[in-house]
């Protein structure tokens, strides 16, 4: 495929990881007019022409399934027919340094959709995601927390870092040097949680799409649940399954997301709670950078600060 013939994507979802973004990725590809991509994770713009190295738990192998081979992730949208839109959603391209130029060089006339939520609670649902993968060596929250400089110092998968990634101000104010205000769309997890229409009604509008009356939503990767199997769930979140990958291949999403519904309803139960005053301890940590984002976003962000 020539550079001048390459389908890139329309959109990006940019973040923020445990913000609901995978049900938004699925709720914008139940589209009839988006065509949605293989795989919802490349994170391309991040590691462009050179894969990463980590170090750390499960480092290895995550590098492997980065995409960074043009080539390769062009041909996800290859077959977007030219009456759609098509994107693709990478957490990574929030907390990247390199993932704006990259997308502003490549793709700049594409619009940008972010969700953020509360980032100490973010951060712990972070935590009870990599736990029940197995991938967390710290036995408490807390306890990571303090480790994130180390870990970072060492190599680890950016996604250890579980301080770092709730700094939206410096983030967002990162793409914003890059792309005009008008092409961001940041989203708040609070809404997405209660009036989920309503945010996708703001997705369509954003990327020149006509709404749909009774869009689907359904709940995925909700880390407050914790697995009764850990070797079922990880099944089920094994990218490297063959059967998932099959399925991926071969089924509808609506086949999907009801196996994945029975298998939840099965083996999830309700996991651990966030200390109210850890939170309100460690969102002292952010003080500074949620005067940033409410004034990028126009939005009253007191609630977070505590």
């Amino acid at each position: 495929m020539s550079e001048h013939a390459a389908r890139w994507p329309d959109f990006l979802v940019i973040g923020a990881a445990k913000a609901g973004t995978t049900a938004l990725f699925k709720a914008i590809g139940r589209h009839p007019r988006v065509f949605l991509p293989s795989a919802k994770e490349p994170r391309y713009f991040a590691f462009p022409d050179a894969p990463p190295t980590f170090n750390g738990p499960y480092g290895a192998v995550n590098a492997r399934r980065v995409m960074s081979d043009r080539a390769a992730y062009l041909a996800m949208f290859a077959d977007c027919p030219p009456t759609h839109l098509t994107f693709e959603a990478s957490n990574e391209y929030l907390v990247s340094e390199r993932a704006p130029a990259t997308a502003a060089r490549l793709i700049p006339s594409a619009r940008l959709i972010v969700m953020l939520r509360h980032p100490v609670e973010r951060a712990f649902s972070h935590f009870l995601h990599l736990t029940a993968e197995g991938h967390e060596p710290s036995r408490s929250f807390a306890e990571a927390w303090d480790a994130c400089d180390a870990r970072a110092a060492e190599g680890w998968m950016p996604v250890f870092n579980y301080r770092l990634r709730g700094f939206y101000g410096a983030q967002l104010s990162r793409w914003l040097d890059h792309f005009p205000r008008e092409q961001l769309l940041v989203l708040f997890y609070e809404d997405w949680r209660t009036r989920p229409a309503d945010v996708l009604a703001q997705v369509w509008q954003h990327v020149g799409l006509e709404p749909i009356a009774t869009p689907a939503v359904t709940n995925e990767n909700v880390s407050s649940r914790q697995p009764r199997w850990p070797w079922l769930h990880h099944q089920m979140t094994n990218l490297d399954n063959p059967v998932r990958r099959l399925a991926q291949r071969t089924l509808p999403l609506r086949v999907r997301d009801a196996i994945t519904a029975a298998a939840g309803a099965i083996n999830l139960t309700p996991g651990p709670t966030l200390d109210p005053a850890l939170r309100a301890r460690l969102a002292v940590t952010y003080a500074d950078d949620l005067t940033r984002v409410e004034a990028i976003t126009g939005r009253d962000l007191t609630a977070w600060r505590s």
